[in-house]
């Protein structure tokens, strides 16, 4: 089974239909703070999964989700992502980015998940001085440097899941750094 967490929203959303046009089985925690019922309830027309409505910061309650579900995959956009308010309320960004990835990480972990999937974003690079590195492109390699609270609270995340999976060899991750995603589903209704 696959957990998302932020399927309610713009990005986790998409690839929620993705994976239920698939046939595969999915469980979505989201606490609706960004995202929408109403596109809980659109994907649940495709195929009818678990949504369990939960904020992430319920440490026992996420426990309690991997304890009864068999979670194999987890793919984790829950986020604050607005870089302005993060410099105007860093702790809010730590905490829910930082410290509830660090939790479900930890619930992902000790309890045989395989695969951890990670929103980040491309925040975590700050702003690349192109003219002293002629340099023109950045790629997965170019240091990063955030200058935000959002950048660095994604940084610290992506970190965390490298170190676990260092000590966790069954624990297989992806990290995404979007820069600036749009579009629109041509279905939508």
């Amino acid at each position: 089974m696959i957990l998302i967490t932020g399927a309610a929203g713009y990005i986790g959303s998409h690839v929620a239909k993705q994976l239920l046009l698939d046939g595969k089985e999915i469980i979505v925690i989201d606490n609706l703070s960004t995202g929408f019922q109403s596109t809980i309830d659109t994907l649940q027309k495709i195929k009818v999964f678990n949504f369990i409505n939960l904020d992430l910061k319920e440490f026992e309650k996420v426990e309690e989700v991997f304890k009864k579900y068999d979670i194999r995959t987890v793919i984790h956009f829950a986020a604050f992502s607005q870089v302005g308010e993060s410099m105007t309320n860093p702790l809010k960004y730590y905490m829910n980015n930082t410290v509830n990835t660090t939790n479900l990480v930890k619930c992902a972990s000790q309890n045989g998940v395989n695969k951890f999937i990670f929103s980040s974003t491309a925040a975590t690079y700050g702003e690349p001085n192109f003219k002293e590195t002629n340099i023109t492109t950045i790629d997965e390699e170019f240091d990063t440097k955030p200058i935000n609270p959002y950048g660095t609270s994604k940084l610290m995340s992506e970190n965390i899941i490298k170190d676990e999976a260092k000590v966790n060899k069954n624990l297989k991750y992806l990290i995404f750094r979007y820069f600036n995603v749009a579009g629109a589903d041509i279905n939508y209704e």
